[in-house]
């Protein structure tokens, strides 16, 4: 079977799909793809941070702008190139079978801590309730827009993604020392069955 040229991450909020998508992708030497320079394009909300809930709130009143970016992001994806795509939609979207889709997987409590250490990073302080409704209400969002644009069940699909790999035990503390830890000891783990799955196309 020939190798596969396309890797498609998707999950759940703070999952750590961005972390682990750019750094496949410099391991790989490939591309990388993300949605959120499309959205923040299309939404017209400029700044440092990947989201923003002014975005989810322009996306609900407008869904073309969805189906606008996931249009542009199909035919980047679609091209010839190698490449890593962060993007929530394209294991739905794009149903090549030269893609290994894999679904990133994290427990609430694990990505709580995720999101918190996101805004450290960014010098915002949020508490542990603070980032659990951050996720929830970018989780809910998703949900419901995915399912009103394209009837899509946003989920783990064992019957659609390639490979499952859990990283909830990688974070011990909400700290980035911590997570920076766990980001180090995960990806190697990632990129073993990553890897595997490229050169053999089956699933694990």
């Amino acid at each position: 079977m020939a190798r596969k040229n396309k890797v498609l991450i998707s999950g759940w909020t703070a999952a750590g799909k961005t972390t682990h998508a750019r750094l496949v992708a410099a391991e790989l030497g490939w591309a990388y793809l993300d949605m959120s320079p499309v959205m923040r394009e299309l939404t017209a909300v400029s700044g440092s941070r990947d989201w923003t809930p002014e975005q989810d709130d322009i996306r609900r009143r407008n869904r073309a702008i969805d189906i606008e970016a996931d249009r542009r992001m199909l035919e980047m994806v679609s091209s010839g190139s190698s490449i890593v795509v962060d993007a929530w939609l394209q294991p739905w979207l794009y149903r090549s079978a030269s893609a290994v889709r894999l679904w990133l997987g994290s427990s609430r409590a694990a990505r709580t801590k995720k999101c918190a250490v996101s805004g450290l990073r960014h010098h915002e302080h949020l508490s542990g309730r603070q980032a659990a409704k951050v996720i929830h209400r970018k989780d809910g969002f998703a949900r419901r827009q995915f399912a009103r644009l394209y009837g899509v069940r946003f989920d783990y699909d064992p019957t659609l993604f390639d490979l499952h790999i859990d990283n909830s035990a990688y974070i011990a503390e909400t700290s980035i020392a911590a997570s920076d830890a766990g980001i180090r000891d995960f990806q190697p783990v990632l990129m073993r069955r990553l890897e595997a799955l490229l050169e053999t196309g089956s699933r694990r």
